[in-house]
């Protein structure tokens, strides 16, 4: 929705991530998939029947993702 940056400060690192896409309803979140408790969301968009690829940047010292 945003090329903003949105600094997140969880209370601890999440080992796992779940993404969830309702696209009808134009929602994107992120969970920490351990505690299943919400990361953050973006606030509903319009997709217009395109392809959505939800992403995000991870960055600062000892940041890193693993697939």
């Amino acid at each position: 929705t945003s090329l903003e940056r949105i600094p997140l400060f969880p209370s601890r690192c999440p080992a796992r991530l779940r993404v969830a896409l309702d696209y009808d309803r134009g929602q994107v979140a992120f969970f920490d998939a351990d505690e299943r408790s919400l990361i953050f969301a973006f606030p509903a968009a319009e997709f217009g029947g395109r392809r959505v690829r939800p992403w995000f940047l991870v960055w600062g010292e000892g940041s890193g993702i693993e697939l």
